[in-house]
């Protein structure tokens, strides 16, 4: 992973598909902020005027001043931020403004769409509003990490239970690669290593850390516990989208799950072997695709600290390193958590709004 917070931040900001074997893409797909904002959008909130009282250009130049500070201001520092910055470049406004930035603190909706005002642009703002951010960056992650403890195991798939029905998406893959990164999991090469006895025989990381970070300043937790709590009109705008269906029913919703700590080691030290017979054609097609990483963790090695090998016996079996380095994060998975336990709330609740929600539809 590169020293950059917003890649970091990009994995929690994933919203992930309902699959056990999903491999994480950054681009595209479902994602929390977006769906958030438009959650907070369908919520019924009282009216304010702060824009209309301090004009447009006023409300532009204080966009993009709000824009410029790292981090974010939380929303109950906007009243105070604003007339600091309206006493010097918008005086006769400085008053009204503040006092509508207050009030909307007394709100539920109205402070998280406050909340969300730093992180959301206007036409031809400059500089443009940051992307999301979460409590916890790239620096902390590489400090818990040096002091995370070291993990070992050995796999074989001939011994190992393959029922996965009770794990969190009740057994549900999709999206999985085949051997190598972006392959399909039904080509030749891949169909054959599936079928064959894989063994990890060895898998040593040096630091593996379950790192856990929060929605940043732009986030309400009481007003998504708002939005979720109840599918009828209030909270949410009548006939309008996204309604609590489009986002919160189970079946269909897109904003159902979230990612809530990930799975990081550095220094691994990966091997494993298959009793499949490759080909010739089948080793030349793995080699010149390793470089897109191989099962299990398809790290791969351009600019990843990360490293993969592939060699094959006179048998054509085949047996796969990978290699990592020290103090360099590989994010190896992540757990999910339903919203329903994400927002605090019980599985009784979700079925009774659940089941409001069909009744209104």
């Amino acid at each position: 992973m590169a020293n950059n917070n917003t890649l970091l931040w990009d994995y929690f900001n994933n919203i992930p598909p309902l699959s056990l074997t999903q491999n994480y893409i950054a681009s595209g797909g479902n994602q929390f902020f977006s769906n958030y904002k438009g959650i907070i959008s369908s919520l019924v909130a009282p009216p304010n005027t702060f824009e209309a009282d301090i004009g447009p250009d006023n409300f532009r130049a204080w966009k993009s001043y709000i824009a410029g500070i790292v981090p974010p201001p939380a929303a109950n520092q906007l009243p105070s931020t604003f007339f600091q910055w309206a006493m010097i470049n918008a005086p006769t406004v400085a008053n009204v403004g503040a006092q509508d930035l207050s009030a909307m603190l007394l709100e539920t909706v109205s402070a998280a769409s406050l909340a969300l005002m730093p992180y959301t642009s206007v036409p031809f703002q400059t500089p443009p509003a940051p992307p999301p951010d979460w409590n916890a960056g790239y620096s902390v992650l590489v400090q818990q990490l040096s002091q995370a403890p070291s993990r070992s195991f050995t796999f074989s798939s001939s011994t190992m239970n393959s029922n996965v029905s009770s794990s969190w998406s009740k057994g549900g893959n999709s999206g999985f690669f085949g051997l190598w990164g972006g392959s399909s999991s039904s080509s030749s090469q891949s169909t054959k290593f599936a079928a064959s006895n894989v063994q990890i025989t060895k898998a040593s990381f040096r630091h593996v850390l379950t790192f856990a970070a929060s929605p940043g300043n732009w986030y309400s937790s009481s007003a998504m516990g708002l939005a979720y709590s109840s599918s009828a009109s209030p909270p949410w705008k009548q006939g309008g989208l996204p309604s609590w269906k489009t986002v919160f029913d189970p079946a269909t919703g897109t904003t159902t799950r979230f990612m809530v700590n990930l799975i990081v080691a550095d220094t691994m030290y990966i091997e494993v072997t298959s009793d499949a017979r490759f080909d010739a054609n089948d080793q030349s097609v793995i080699n010149n695709n390793k470089s897109s990483g191989l099962w299990p963790f398809y790290t791969s090695g351009s600019g990843s600290g990360s490293s993969t090998s592939v060699s094959f016996n006179q048998n054509g079996n085949m047996t796969v390193t990978i290699t990592s380095d020290p103090g360099v994060p590989i994010v190896l998975g992540g757990n999910v958590l339903p919203v329903q336990t994400y927002l605090g709330h019980s599985t009784a609740a979700l079925k009774a709004v659940s089941d409001k929600a069909l009744a209104l539809a």
